[in-house]
């Protein structure tokens, strides 16, 4: 019996499998992204947190609170 067309199917098979996936997954975040009633992401600039001010050194962070010690 003779297995070489199983490689080629295979591959073929995920690649396809793959696509799928992605354009089905494509057109959810486009759904996503149009909806103005979707929460916004964290790391987005005007989410919950402010987006990736955390990335910041900590001299260029924004204090949020007041310290407690003056």
């Amino acid at each position: 019996m003779d297995f070489s067309w199983l490689v080629p199917f295979l591959s073929l098979f995920t690649i396809l499998a793959v696509s799928v996936l992605s354009l089905a997954s494509k057109a959810r975040v486009e759904e996503r992204r149009h909806d103005p009633h979707a929460p916004k992401s964290t790391l987005a600039k005007d989410g919950p947190q402010g987006g990736v001010a955390f990335l910041l050194p900590l001299a260029e962070q924004r204090r949020h609170v007041r310290p407690l010690l003056e």
